[in-house]
């Protein structure tokens, strides 16, 4: 299950790739359209992760990243929404990332005691 979801998280990582280069060279058609795959891609990584409560916390901070990268460029491209959308969704992240933190390394025993370790 480990290597589908690692495989996965390739292809994700290939959509989002594009959508940069598309913000990048101001493409934004292509750019705004990507948002959808990208996100999708993430969201099916997040539930092939269901079991794993650590790669859970990972993969919703990612998706929040990926809000925060997409609300970041859909800004620069039209002007209309202000970039602290962006700002509330990496905050969103890093909250995320600090229960993560809180989970691995302050309380350790936690994952153990409430997931399923089969994979």
């Amino acid at each position: 299950m480990i290597d589908k979801i690692r495989k996965t998280e390739n292809l994700h990582v290939v959509f989002w790739l594009f959508k940069d280069m598309c913000w990048m060279m101001e493409y934004k058609t292509a750019g705004a359209l990507l948002i959808l795959p990208t996100l999708a891609m993430a969201f099916y990584v997040l539930y092939l992760s269901k079991n794993k409560l650590d790669l859970i916390i990972v993969n919703v901070a990612i998706i929040f990243w990926i809000c925060a990268n997409s609300a970041w460029m859909l800004s620069d491209f039209y002007n209309d929404l202000p970039k602290s959308v962006s700002l509330l969704f990496f905050i969103a992240g890093i909250l995320t990332m600090f229960f993560y933190v809180w989970i691995a390394f302050i309380k350790p025993n936690y994952t153990k005691q409430n997931t399923d370790d089969k994979l």
